[in-house]
């Protein structure tokens, strides 16, 4: 697998789990992949997102205490030219999983749970939970199962630029011979 030039995170609404993912996401690129970081495009939308909508307050807390502005989040909702365009489309549950397969069979084979690609369900369960409506210690407990969960997709992904780079490495310098 070559390493992905565009992830997107999807949820239901995009205010809450794919806000808290993507910024988490961003952050854990730029700590661990140093310059690679600037090749991954990482966005969220929603499979039922009001274009425009902020994060949620709790969504927003919840990042803050771990450092980090979603403010200025605006919902999208996921259109058939973003998943296209996507290497790889992480959802937040399985049944968005099979949403976006029944309405965009093009999607086969780049789309997988959050959770999945992380191979973190004994640990996690199956999806992300749905903080929408409740307190924010429940909104901190997706951030939790979305930090455990983007730790290991960090480490995936900088694993397969280092191997893309050795391989273009080694490429070059059989050239080079």
């Amino acid at each position: 697998m070559k390493p992905p030039e565009t992830i997107v995170l999807v949820c239901t609404g995009n205010t809450c789990r794919s806000v808290m993912a993507e910024a988490m996401l961003r952050q854990a690129f730029d700590e661990a992949l140093g310059d690679f970081a600037k090749d991954v495009n990482v966005i969220s939308a929603g499979v039922s997102a009001c274009p425009g909508d902020p994060a949620s307050r709790h969504a927003e807390t919840a990042m803050e205490e771990l450092g980090l502005d979603v403010s200025h989040h605006q919902a999208s909702p996921v259109s058939g030219k973003t998943l296209s365009d996507a290497d790889l489309v992480l959802t937040m549950t399985i049944a968005q999983k099979d949403k976006l397969l029944k309405d965009y069979a093009l999607i086969e084979g780049k789309i997988m749970t959050l959770i999945e690609f992380a191979d973190l369900a004994e640990e996690l369960g199956e999806d992300i939970e749905d903080p929408f409506g409740g307190s924010l210690e429940t909104y901190r407990g997706s951030a939790h199962q979305i930090s455990r969960a983007v730790k290991v997709i960090t480490r995936k992904i900088k694993d397969l630029f280092e191997s893309s780079r050795l391989r273009t490495d080694s490429h070059e310098d059989l050239h080079e011979n």
